[in-house]
């Protein structure tokens, strides 16, 4: 680690993004983000830049790996990606591209983290790269960056795990970027605004090839990585799952101990408890607000607008959640706690994504007693919870 963040630090104007890097990325931009990259709407135009600017961090990094010894290999991705695509499906665990060729961590068959580069250093352990354009994607970054490392830490069987983060305005300017920085394992990288990069490709810039670039000792594929640790995701969620429920269970226990103390309990970022039988959900709404898009519901309107109830929890702060079942459409609604005693509705889970397919392999099993104490036991456990802390 030391070796690499010397040698970015004494060649700091070797990390500054050039023309070259700025159109070389628009060959992994498909037709309409080109055309959204100049578009009115400001959504879309910030949309198509964030994906830009993340794959001119990509070339950069190609042309910094021939030029130290410190980065063995860059992860090719993007255009770069195998063509052969791996359809979602349950029991995949480990690394696979996405359709567009995006780097993610998949724990039977739901991704888990999507990782904007990966590098591999002389020793071979596993350097990975976030890039931000905007100082609001800051927030709750430290969460998922702590994530992260305690993934590659365990599947590498790392002690220490380096982390580079690109953005394109000061870092230190900001209070998430000052605490991203507090790490001796953090590596910053601040690039030029993106409007100062735009003028590169403004007008008319020579036409780049799509072809994959053919890999070299400085490149390697994502399934070049070897995961040295065993990795199977539903054993590890059944693991964490299964002592939570054991501590919820346990009555002459005055404090939650969660966690588990398996080496793997960090790795798991949600617990799914199971479906729930209509007879329990119906105490549940007794007691609980159910609001979806603002409007509340009662029992019989859930019913008859869903057909499966999954409680769940949003881990490390144990936030209960509901996922809801929609009858109309083949998707889930996830509904969040929030204080006091109203679960609202959060955003849909669509039907092409490892998760629903879970979702829907998982049978009534919660009745009345067990649902229930789940809930009122994990809603003030979360509440204790400092969001700073997590």
């Amino acid at each position: 680690m030391v070796k690499l963040k010397a040698w970015l630090n004494a060649n700091d104007v070797l990390c500054q993004p050039t023309k070259e890097h700025a159109i070389r990325a628009l060959r992994h931009l498909n037709r309409l983000e080109k055309k959204q990259l100049f578009s009115p709407d400001i959504s879309f135009m910030r949309s198509a830049e964030g994906h830009w600017f993340e794959m001119m961090a990509y070339e950069l990094f190609l042309d910094l790996a021939t030029q130290t010894d410190t980065i063995k290999a860059v992860v090719l991705k993007g255009a770069d990606a195998p063509f052969r695509w791996q359809p979602v499906k349950m029991g995949q665990n480990g690394f696979y591209y996405s359709r567009n060729g995006d780097l993610t961590l998949r724990g039977n068959g739901q991704d888990l983290a999507e990782f904007d580069l990966l590098l591999q250093k002389k020793d071979g352990s596993i350097v990975f790269v976030e890039v931000v354009t905007s100082p609001a994607d800051l927030k709750d970054f430290l969460q998922e960056i702590y994530y992260k490392k305690q993934v590659i830490r365990y599947l590498f069987n790392q002690k220490a795990v380096t982390f580079i983060l690109v953005t394109s305005f000061p870092l230190s300017n900001y209070k998430g970027g000052r605490k991203v920085l507090g790490s001796d394992e953090h590596i910053s990288i601040s690039t030029s605004p993106c409007a100062d990069l735009r003028p590169y490709i403004a007008g008319n810039w020579p036409k780049q090839g799509t072809k994959p670039r053919v890999p070299d000792a400085n490149t390697c594929y994502m399934s070049d990585l070897k995961i040295v640790a065993p990795f199977h995701y539903q054993t590890i969620h059944a693991t964490e799952r299964d002592w939570t429920i054991k501590q919820i269970c346990n009555s002459n226990q005055s404090e939650l101990i969660l966690p588990s103390p398996e080496r793997t309990a960090s790795l798991v970022k949600k617990i799914l408890f199971g479906s729930v039988y209509t007879s329990a959900f119906k105490q549940i709404c007794k007691k609980y607000t159910i609001q979806v898009k603002g409007e509340d519901l009662s029992y019989e309107m859930v019913i008859k607008r869903y057909s499966q109830i999954i409680l769940a929890a949003d881990l490390p702060d144990y936030t209960p959640l509901i996922y809801l079942r929609f009858r109309q459409k083949k998707e889930y609604h996830k509904l969040v706690y929030h204080h006091p005693g109203v679960f609202k509705y959060e955003r849909r889970t669509p039907p092409k994504v490892g998760f629903f397919l879970w979702l829907e392999s998982l049978e009534p099993q919660l009745g009345t007693s067990i649902s229930l104490d789940i809930i009122e036991t994990l809603i003030p456990y979360a509440l204790q919870i400092p969001r700073d802390n997590l």
